[in-house]
C-alpha cells in the first residue's frame, strides 16, 4: 500500500521532466534572426543545432546584399536581397560554415552547427 504513494511523486516528477525535455526540443529548433547592416552581419558568429534556421534580414536603407555559402557539404545562395527583404535558411548539416556577401566581400558570418 505504501509503494503506490511513494511512487506517485516520482511519476509526477518523471512526467514533469518529460514535458521539460519536449519544451527543450522545441526551443532547440528555433529561427535566429541575423541582421545585414552597414556591411556587417549581426551577430557575426552563431552556434546552432542541426535543424535550426536563420533568417537573414537586410536592414540597410539603400544597400543590396547577396548572402551565400559555398562549402563541399553544403551550398546556399540567397540571390540579391533588396533593402528590407529577408530570406530563411534551414541548417540540415552539421559543420562550420561561412556565409559571405557576394557584393561586400568583407561581410562574413560564421555558423557552427552541431
Amino acid at each position: 500500500m505504501y509503494a503506490p504513494r511513494t511512487l506517485a511523486p516520482l511519476v509526477a516528477l518523471a512526467i514533469g521532466l518529460g514535458a521539460t525535455a519536449s519544451a527543450r526540443a522545441d526551443i532547440s529548433s528555433t529561427v535566429r534572426i541575423v541582421l545585414q547592416k552597414g556591411r556587417h552581419y549581426d551577430p557575426a558568429d552563431l552556434f546552432l543545432r542541426r535543424g535550426d534556421a536563420i533568417t537573414l534580414v537586410n536592414g540597410d536603407d539603400n544597400a543590396v546584399h547577396h548572402a551565400f555559402i559555398d562549402a563541399d557539404q553544403f551550398a546556399f545562395d540567397a540571390g540579391d536581397q533588396e533593402p528590407g527583404k529577408q530570406v530563411t535558411l534551414k541548417l540540415k548539416k552539421a559543420g562550420n560554415f561561412i556565409i559571405q556577401c557576394g557584393i561586400h566581400p568583407k561581410m562574413k558570418l560564421t555558423l557552427h552547427v552541431q
